[in-house]
């Protein structure tokens, strides 16, 4: 429920009476959207444990926040939590309905201070390239020609965006920008969803580009974490980065497919083939019709010296063949003939069998037409003795019906007669009484009962609810 929500509802929730579960479920409904970040000294109280950790986060007015995160948080980090080390922590509060204690549910940490962050930077370097996160063997090949690329940035960053469109020529490349943001504590989600994004939905983009400005340790510290490096190497669409200026080194470079020193850079390696093409094709366009023109020269000077030689060839070669067809066209008309004869027999033959087929199959349906006629009288006669039977059926079924009613509503009177005297109401009503315990289990055996305990006896009319002092057991032959 959101906040504005519960405020509409106030009257009814000053109405509701709540459990203390209830309660505590209604709290944490309310905390757990309140996503905030908090920055602070980590206490000398942390609790370690398999699958997570306690710490306190302090600052300079003694305020002291409980704080709780699973352990793959601080395997994500890279490094161990200490005592006195500034963090910023990004999370939500929430009400622990075991001990009815706040604690802060401690969603992702960063790291404050250069020294600190490149000594995390070195760890995590060290950590991805064993589990071979940087492997030269899974770098995915960028393509020669990109026509369509995916940018991941910022709109709102220091030369990124503008810097990257700036330098990619006028050579018809499809950009599809997708805003996320480049520096603080949500950049990281955002561009998670971005490399996502663009995987499930646009799988056929030829690159990925994942640009920003330059910054100091701090500003580039969503670059040098564990999951954008895990994001860009599942990413199955290949990705160029282009992070910060020249010198700045994150580990999303070493994760990347090809890593571009600035996002200027990255718009000229994918502008480059296309520039170089542009120039070839020019220099192709000059010398094809050059080759063209002697190729067709070289070709008119050989058809000139075959041409004499090809018409005497010609000459000889048509006469060879009038004196084949004349001999053929002989041969051909004798075969055609005696092939005619011999399908004309074969025809007469078929016309003889087919006449004597049709008059055998008319004499069978004459003697199975007779047939029917005699066998269609008897089943007339035997479906006309049917009707008269369900007829006579259905007339004294109607006839029954009020008998059968009167009989059925004699007999349900009669067993209604022998079970009204065995009614409980009835004998409540003639001045006996049921006694039960308090949880309304009827009592036979007052043995079982206890002195002090509470029983209950109900009348025709009402009931009363009695203590026990005394229980007087049962003896065989009185009561």
């Amino acid at each position: 429920m959101k906040i504005d929500q519960i405020l509409k509802t106030e009257s009814k929730i000053e109405e509701k009476v709540f459990t203390v579960s209830e309660f505590l479920d209604f709290i944490n409904e309310v905390l757990r959207p309140c996503r905030v970040i908090i920055q602070g000294e980590i206490g000398e109280k942390i609790n370690n444990y398999p699958r997570f950790t306690f710490f306190r986060l302090l600052d300079k007015n003694n305020s002291i926040l409980e704080c709780f995160t699973w352990r793959e948080k601080i395997e994500n980090l890279g490094m161990e939590l200490e005592s006195g080390m500034e963090i910023r922590i990004i999370g939500y509060p929430e009400v622990r309905k075991d001990k009815g204690e706040l604690k802060f549910q401690v969603e992702r940490i960063e790291l404050i201070g250069e020294g600190i962050l490149k000594k995390q930077f070195e760890i995590l370097k060290k950590k991805l390239s064993a589990l071979g996160y940087f492997d030269l063997k899974f770098k995915k090949p960028i393509p020669r020609f990109c026509e369509n690329i995916g940018l991941i940035t910022s709109k709102y960053g220091k030369g990124g965006l503008k810097d990257f469109k700036t330098h990619l020529g006028n050579f018809g490349l499809r950009v599809c920008f997708y805003d996320a943001r480049v520096e603080g504590s949500f950049a990281i989600p955002e561009i998670q969803e971005g490399i996502r994004w663009f995987n499930q939905n646009l799988p056929k983009i030829d690159v990925l580009v994942l640009t920003r400005g330059g910054g100091g340790w701090e500003s580039l510290q969503p670059f040098n974490s564990e999951e954008l490096v895990k994001a860009i190497f599942a990413s199955k669409i290949p990705i160029i980065t282009g992070i910060g200026h020249e010198d700045d080194e994150t580990l999303v470079d070493f994760a990347a497919d090809l890593r571009a020193s600035t996002p200027t850079h990255a718009a000229k390696i994918l502008s480059e083939n296309w520039k170089s093409a542009s120039v070839k094709v020019y220099e192709f366009k000059k010398n094809i019709n050059v080759s063209i023109n002697n190729l067709l020269r070289n070709f008119k000077e050989k058809v000139h010296f075959f041409e004499g030689s090809f018409n005497s060839i010609i000459s000889k070669i048509c006469g060879y063949i009038n004196e084949k067809i004349i001999f053929f066209e002989k041969n051909l008309i004798t075969k055609v003939k005696r092939e005619i004869l011999l399908k004309q027999r074969e025809l007469d033959g078929l016309v003889r069998n087919l006449s004597f087929g049709f008059q055998n199959y008319f004499r069978e349906l004459e003697i199975l037409e007779r047939g029917f006629e005699r066998n269609f009288l008897k089943i007339k006669s035997l479906i006309k003795n049917q009707k008269f039977k369900i007829e006579q059926f259905l007339e004294n079924l109607i006839k029954n019906k009020n008998r059968w009613r009167e009989r059925m509503e004699k007999l349900l009177k009669q067993q209604e007669g022998k079970l009204i005297p065995s009614s409980p109401q009835l004998k409540l009503k003639q001045g006996y009484t049921i006694t039960s315990d308090e949880f309304g289990k009827i009592i036979k055996d007052p043995a079982r009962l206890k002195i002090k305990q509470t029983i209950q006896t109900k009348f025709y009319k009402g009931r009363i609810f009695s203590t026990i002092n005394k229980i007087k057991k049962y003896a065989r032959g009185k009561i």
